[in-house]
């Protein structure tokens, strides 16, 4: 049961400022319903965040339960009923397996909800019918109940039904070069020597605490030359297990004209300016406008204050790799060809 605290790594960098706000924000003793969103790009840290919340406040509620990996799990066979029983179990501290089916799982936390005051955190919510399949009706709840969702989709819910939203940032340098460090070399700062390479290594990471723990795992005890070499491969080929992540999002979108939308994106038009890109894209039978505003609510592409298009360097080197991979032997037979100046 979700009445103990939750595992999370030892060395936390950067998460301090979010924290410190979702916990005023869980204290703050109001009586109502309140739903809050986490959101960012894949491997911002979201989940980190969120189980360091929970194992600051579960105490402070008469019932609590962290429901994790809620894309991954609602996509099996039962998946729903699944998470029904893990969140009855842990509302009412005794196993539960009697729900057969989602709506007589949602009847019975319909009825235990009512009557406790609950902290109830959903991670990894993809799909509004994974949100209500497991909550129902907000309103159901008992007064100064508090719900929290992490999500890489910004407008998953309504803005009437969210209470608060937090978006989770980059690390800034200093932070990324720290939590590397710690990966890579066990302390918070390069060791002698790896200074201008683990520079190089944080530049490539671009802020990314995924990015930054993969990549420094990797290299940990590794010889320079070796380091050399892996930041190279790294220009041409993405992580495998940065990917994997990151790829999430892009598989997640709605249908293919979004998805040849981004790698069109990620292949040729960061970085420029949005009313150019939406000419040119719309004169090749793309909807253009719907498309960004689809993949800005996916955290795939924002729009900065010069209004250009904008992509995170691993999200479009994740986007490259997926061209890349149509023919790894052969450019010619891919769907788009680029050339990096």
């Amino acid at each position: 049961m979700s009445h103990t605290t939750l595992n999370v790594a030892p060395k936390l960098v950067g998460i301090d400022s979010c924290v410190e706000r979702i916990n005023s924000w869980l204290q703050d003793g109001s009586s109502d319903v309140d739903i809050a969103t986490i959101h960012g790009i894949g491997g911002i840290g979201k989940t980190t965040i969120a189980k360091t919340v929970y194992n600051f406040n579960f105490n402070n509620f008469e019932r609590s339960s962290f429901l994790a990996n809620v894309r991954e799990i609602s996509e099996h066979t039962d998946g729903w009923v699944h998470l029904q029983r893990k969140l009855l179990t842990d509302l009412l501290k005794r196993k539960e397996n009697k729900i057969y089916s989602v709506d007589e799982g949602i009847i019975k936390i319909k009825d235990v909800v009512c009557c406790k005051r609950v902290l109830l955190i959903l991670d990894d919510v993809d799909q509004l019918d994974q949100f209500n399949a497991i909550i129902g009706m907000p309103e159901w709840f008992c007064p100064g109940s508090k719900i929290i969702i992490t999500t890489r989709h910004q407008c998953l819910l309504r803005a009437s039904e969210v209470g608060v939203m937090f978006k989770v940032n980059e690390l800034d340098d200093h932070e990324s070069l720290q939590l590397f460090s710690w990966h890579a070399f066990g302390q918070g700062h390069p060791a002698q020597g790896y200074e201008k390479h683990s520079e190089n290594a944080v530049q490539h990471c671009g802020g990314l605490p995924l990015a930054l723990q993969v990549l420094g795992s990797s290299l940990n005890g590794k010889e320079a030359d070796v380091w050399e070499s892996a930041l190279q491969k790294l220009e041409t080929i993405l992580d495998n297990k940065i990917q994997k992540v990151l790829r999430i999002s892009y598989d997640s979108l709605q249908d293919d004209h979004d998805k040849s939308l981004f790698l069109d994106i990620a292949c040729f038009f960061s970085r420029m300016d949005v009313d150019y890109v939406v000419r040119i894209l719309d004169g090749c039978n793309y909807y253009t406008t719907v498309g960004i505003q689809n993949l800005m609510d996916r955290h795939l592409i924002t729009i900065d204050e010069a209004n250009k298009l904008m992509m995170h360097q691993l999200l479009r080197d994740m986007g490259r790799n997926i061209v890349r991979q149509e023919s790894p032997d052969d450019p010619g037979k891919r769907s788009r060809l680029w050339h990096d100046i």
